[in-house]
């Protein structure tokens, strides 16, 4: 793990650079043109998911939207009346046809990913692919993701600022002391109660905008968050493979210790289990 002060954007990147840079020590990095990919990368604007999608209904804080009803929300979003945030689709799920257009979903670099075994069930300790559609104003909590995955966005339509935060600044950030509250920050970056919260006059932000066709890698244990430029739609998904199995594993049996020790042993047994039998494959010439 190393310490950053920036997060670079590169336009050409080596699956191998990326690796010894990023993925091993841990730093946030931007790819440009990653998404070229894929067969299209220019086609996800709102109309395109009003065409293909729009019926397609999905449920957030209780109630039912379709796709153009969230559309519309959010193009509709202000700072001063954001829209409801986040509102989201599990794609294999409620949007199984866009997954064609995203293929590769490793966009060459998130490999190996062994989320994209059958042996983890999806839904379950950090395997999603989802798509995230916000607007202006939307602003979304402070946190590092669960589990210890690490983290990839790609910014399919409209602009999305990201803001992380170098290693070492856990203890300005007053995360919870247990379970997922240890993974989230009470902060509000766009107005910090500095009073209730005065160690976070000590934190250095990074921010960085994301625009349309741009992916970022966060590495597992960055505290980050977005904030909503304006309409914008974005893809999501977790990582996990050799390098974050052992925090990934030690977080699962931590987090499901609140649900009972009989049952913490039960979900890190079969943790453990189906990550080796991943590093097993992995061996044997498997690419996931």
């Amino acid at each position: 793990m190393s310490h950053f002060t920036k997060v670079e954007k590169k336009d050409d990147i080596s699956y191998q650079e990326f690796v010894d840079e990023h993925l091993k020590k841990r730093i946030p990095v931007v790819f440009k043109n990653a998404t070229l990919a894929w067969e299209s990368n220019t086609i996800f604007t709102p109309d395109f998911f009003s065409k293909n999608f729009g019926n397609q209904t999905t449920t957030s804080g209780g109630i039912n939207y379709t796709m153009n009803e969230i559309l519309e929300i959010t193009k509709n979003s202000t700072p001063e009346n954001p829209a409801p945030y986040p509102i989201l689709f599990e794609i294999p799920k409620q949007l199984p046809d866009l997954l064609k257009y995203l293929d590769p979903i490793h966009i060459n670099y998130s490999r190996p990913n062994w989320f994209a075994s059958k042996n983890f069930p999806y839904g379950k300790y950090g395997k999603n692919i989802q798509l995230f559609i916000g607007g202006k104003g939307n602003q979304y909590s402070l946190h590092k993701d669960f589990f210890h995955t690490n983290a990839w966005i790609t910014q399919l339509y409209g602009q999305k600022k990201f803001v992380v935060f170098p290693h070492g600044q856990d203890d300005y950030l007053y995360a919870g002391e247990k379970g997922f509250d240890s993974f989230l920050s009470p902060i509000n970056i766009l107005n910090p109660d500095l009073e209730k919260y005065p160690d976070y006059k000590k934190a250095t932000p990074l921010e960085i905008i994301l625009e349309p066709g741009e992916t970022i890698f966060i590495p597992n244990g960055v505290w980050h968050t977005t904030v909503g430029m304006g309409h914008n739609i974005s893809l999501i998904f977790d990582q996990l493979n050799a390098r974050n199995f052992d925090d990934w594993t030690k977080d699962i049996y931590t987090i499901k210790k609140d649900q009972g020790l009989l049952k913490s042993n039960m979900h890190y047994a079969f943790a453990k289990s189906a990550g080796i039998l991943c590093k097993i494959r992995e061996v044997f010439g498997e690419r996931f």
